[in-house]
C-alpha cells in the first residue's frame, strides 16, 4: 500500500491576498488560532434534477452530484480561500478529493481534478477511482487546491462534523448523505465544515444556493 499522496497533473494557480486590503483581516485574526475555528452545517438540498439527469444519461449519480458540488464549490471565492505558511491565498481553482470504498469496509482516499466539461470530469474521475480500489492511497502532503468530498450513503443526517486536523483546516469538507425520495421530489442531506477565519455563514449559503441551481439546470450539464 503506498502512503504518498497523489498530486492532481494540472496545478492550479494561487495568487497572495494583502490583507491591509482584506475586508475580513480582522475576522480571520480573530478565529485563527482558536482551539477550534470551523463551524459545520447541514441543508436539505433538492437533487431530483441531478439524479433524474443522472438516470437518463446512463452515469453515475455519485459523479453527477460530485461535479455539481465542485462547480458550486468554485463559485464561491471564499471557498477557494487557504492559509499558506501564514499568508492568505486565493485559487484560481480547487480539486475535488474523494473518500473511495474499497472491499471489507474500507476506503482510500482519491485526489481528483475539477473540470469543467462533465463527460472528461467523470472520465477522469472513474480513472482514479479505480486506480485506488487497486493502489490505495491513504497519504497526507499538500492539499492546499482541493476541497474534499465525503459520502454517506446509508443513512440521513441533520448535522455532521468531521475531526478537526490544523493541517487542513483550511480545506472544506462537504458530506453527502443518503438520499431520499419523497412523492416526485429526491432530496439529500449536504454537509458543509468550513475554517470561520475565512468562510462565513453567507458564502455557504451561496454554495447551497449555487448547488440547487444546477441541480434546477442538470438537463443542461449532464449529459
Amino acid at each position: 500500500m503506498r502512503l504518498r499522496a497523489r498530486s492532481s497533473p494540472v496545478l492550479s494557480n494561487k495568487r497572495k491576498i494583502d490583507l491591509a486590503h482584506y475586508a475580513r483581516a480582522d475576522i480571520l485574526r480573530a478565529f485563527n488560532d482558536r482551539l477550534m475555528p470551523q463551524f459545520s452545517t447541514t441543508c436539505e438540498i433538492d437533487v431530483t434534477g441531478i439524479k433524474r439527469a443522472a438516470q437518463a444519461a446512463g452515469v453515475s449519480f455519485f459523479l453527477a452530484m460530485s461535479h455539481a458540488v465542485s462547480r458550486a464549490v468554485n463559485s464561491v471565492p471564499a471557498l477557494r480561500h487557504r492559509v499558506i505558511d501564514g499568508d492568505l491565498y486565493e485559487f484560481d481553482r480547487v480539486d475535488p478529493g474523494y473518500t473511495v470504498a474499497r472491499e471489507g469496509d474500507l476506503f482510500s482516499f482519491c485526489d481528483g481534478l475539477y473540470l469543467e466539461d462533465f463527460k472528461a470530469y467523470c472520465d477522469d474521475a472513474t480513472a482514479r477511482m479505480s486506480a485506488v480500489k487497486v493502489e490505495p492511497d491513504l497519504g497526507v502532503g499538500c492539499k492546499h487546491q482541493m476541497f474534499f468530498i465525503t459520502s454517506i450513503p446509508w443513512f440521513s443526517f441533520t448535522a455532521f462534523t468531521h475531526p478537526y486536523d490544523p493541517v487542513y483546516g483550511y480545506i472544506p469538507v462537504i458530506t453527502l448523505g443518503k438520499f431520499m425520495a419523497r412523492g416526485d421530489v429526491v432530496v439529500m442531506p449536504v454537509a458543509v465544515q468550513v475554517h470561520h477565519g475565512v468562510v462565513d455563514g453567507v458564502h455557504v449559503g451561496r454554495f447551497y444556493e449555487a448547488l440547487a441551481a444546477l441541480s434546477e439546470q442538470a438537463d443542461a450539464w449532464v449529459r
